[in-house]
């Protein structure tokens, strides 16, 4: 059995599946085998995918019935001691598996481990998001709540004890689900490790993006669900609430929705006027400092 399952939900993006798939064929690390979930696909996928990968494990779901199902199903179909996630229009870079599974052989305590990544546009424009934490969070749940520094299961490699543990993905969040397993698997002591280094290519704007009404719904019910548990102090939660809030606000107003933007960026003030300034303050001065940067980088000091 490979060390590897590289698990790849899919619908009808043959051509950017391509890409995926070369990208994981090119990996400096061997031991691993690939399996496509077909959720539903109209565009001939799974023909496709039997006359040009013989070497892929296809699973087909005939009725399209969402990521976190398809990524649940590739789970169950595969069989390496490590699990590896990778979307359709995302790429890994060479280095990839061979980093991710050297850290967790370091990290035997580590049940997840993470990589930095590069967004790249549709006119593919390379850009590298600032994911350092804002505070200096008490504990990592507040960070995952407040921030959500992980962007893309592309970035996610795992051990299956994991899911074992704390069982599948929750089929009824369409978007969130990860955010969800994320939450399940830190709460119960579950440790993650993190690579600094670039090895995926994520395509932005995101599907969820364009889906930013429920995303936002989706989201707000796992945070109350885990608020009503009573984890986390009263404080905590407003600067959780707040700085979410902040997000949903500027993809609301980048989207032109300008009823739901306004609605949050009132949220964010209503539950904690401090915290709200304050999130926003910290962001202003980072993305001048950012400019900064990349003006003496350039030499377009003015």
């Amino acid at each position: 059995m490979p060390r590897v399952s590289v698990v790849m939900p899919t619908r009808d993006r043959r051509h950017m599946l391509a890409r995926a798939l070369a990208s994981v064929q090119a990996q400096t690390f061997r031991d691993f085998e690939v399996v496509v979930v077909d959720d539903g696909s109209t565009d001939g996928t799974a023909f496709w995918l039997r006359a040009n990968y013989s070497g892929v494990s296809l699973v087909e779901i005939g009725q399209p019935s969402g990521a976190a199902a398809a990524r649940n199903r590739g789970v169950d179909r595969s069989g390496g001691e490590i699990v590896a996630f990778l979307d359709d229009d995302d790429v890994w870079r060479p280095s990839y598996l061979e980093t991710q599974v050297a850290r967790l052989n370091t990290h035997p305590e580590a049940e997840l481990c993470t990589a930095a990544h590069v967004d790249v546009d549709a006119a593919g424009r390379v850009s590298q998001p600032d994911l350092r934490p804002l505070y200096h969070y008490p504990v990592p749940l507040v960070h995952l709540l407040a921030e959500c520094p992980i962007h893309t299961l592309s970035v996610v490699t795992c051990r299956r004890a994991a899911f074992e543990r704390i069982g599948p993905f929750d089929e009824t969040l369409p978007i969130v689900h990860d955010l969800d397993w994320y939450l399940r698997l830190i709460a119960s002591g579950g440790k993650v490790e993190h690579s600094s280094t670039a090895l995926v290519e994520h395509a932005v704007p995101a599907r969820l993006v364009t889906r930013h009404r429920q995303w936002f719904q989706e989201e707000r019910s796992v945070h109350r669900r885990f608020f009503a548990k009573g984890r986390l102090a009263p404080e905590h939660q407003r600067l959780i609430r707040a700085a979410r809030a902040l997000l949903f606000a500027r993809v609301g107003l980048t989207k032109w929705d300008l009823a739901f933007g306004l609605a949050r960026l009132t949220e964010a003030i209503l539950v904690s006027p401090i915290d709200a300034v304050d999130v926003m303050a910290r962001k202003l001065r980072r993305r001048r400092r950012s400019a900064d940067a990349w003006g003496a980088a350039t030499g377009d000091a003015g």
